[in-house]
């Protein structure tokens, strides 16, 4: 599903022209809108669906990664995307709750329907997913990413794996049935960390023979195989919608180059 997708960069060109676009549109009721720091994630988009522990540096930082670590690879995860946090004076405006705010019309749908509009060049109707129709088009190849890569994990072939990798942890030590299991051990969830303390040893030696077990398993190389299989089952059955969104993304990063040009000539 990859070739249906943005670049990473045109991913930061949208997700940059969002942000501006929705600072204007707020800033025209009056509202000081603040939208995050848009920069290309440091990380693999594909590392969190896959797996893949390379980035976390397990041996100096545990599970939890270098500073930011977690923002940066859910980031990466959601394309470049980071939350929003709208103060509650300013949602009515944000979501379209109400029809004018200080004497002005309040778009359809407020400013937030309004930039995705600019974006998508006009309202779209591709509907991704007939049985939750709040999956907004343009996360689309992402939504069908996410039901491919369940369908991979419940794979015979993968549940093996995870079984080789467990045995693997048993050899060194560790009684845990499957990653998720020793990466969401309560000894080293946040709620049992001090803020600012680093990882404890115990952690570093889980984290560590975690890594290493899922590279004697090829964890992440059997779950892209299989990932790849059921994505180009997808592919095959939903042909002209993933074409449909592939058209879409391309749209709204060409019209995320407009927004930004004129931006930068006013």
């Amino acid at each position: 599903m990859d070739a249906y997708e943005l670049s990473n960069d045109d991913y930061v060109r949208v997700q940059r022209a969002t942000m501006r676009s929705l600072h204007d549109c707020m800033d025209a009721f009056g509202l000081d809108f603040r939208g995050p720091e848009v920069s290309a994630s440091k990380y693999p988009k594909n590392a969190t669906m896959l797996g893949w522990l390379g980035s976390n540096d397990v041996d100096r930082y545990g599970y939890r990664g270098p500073a930011g670590f977690a923002e940066e690879m859910a980031a990466a995860a959601r394309r470049e995307s980071r939350p929003i946090v709208i103060p509650e004076s300013q949602l009515p405006v944000f979501e379209g709750s109400v029809t004018t705010y200080n004497g002005k019309v309040v778009p359809k749908g407020g400013c937030d329907e309004e930039t995705r509009r600019k974006l998508n060049g006009g309202e779209i109707s591709v509907q991704v997913d007939k049985t939750d129709p709040a999956v907004s088009p343009e996360r689309g190849i992402q939504a069908l990413r996410q039901q491919e890569g369940d369908r991979a994990r419940s794979d015979p072939r993968f549940l093996s794996t995870v079984r080789s990798w467990s045995a693997c942890m048993r050899k060194r030590g560790f009684q845990y049935r499957n990653p998720d299991e020793s990466m969401s051990d309560p000894r080293w969830t946040p709620e049992e960390q001090t803020a600012g303390s680093p990882p404890s040893q115990r952690e570093i030696a889980t984290a560590a023979a975690d890594r290493d077990c899922r590279d004697e398993v090829n964890f992440s190389g059997i779950l892209r195989l299989l990932v790849a299989h059921y994505e180009d089952e997808v592919i095959h059955a939903q042909s002209r919608r993933i074409h449909e969104i592939a058209e879409l993304l391309k749209t709204r990063a060409r019209n995320a180059s407009k927004i930004l040009r004129a931006r930068r000539r006013q």
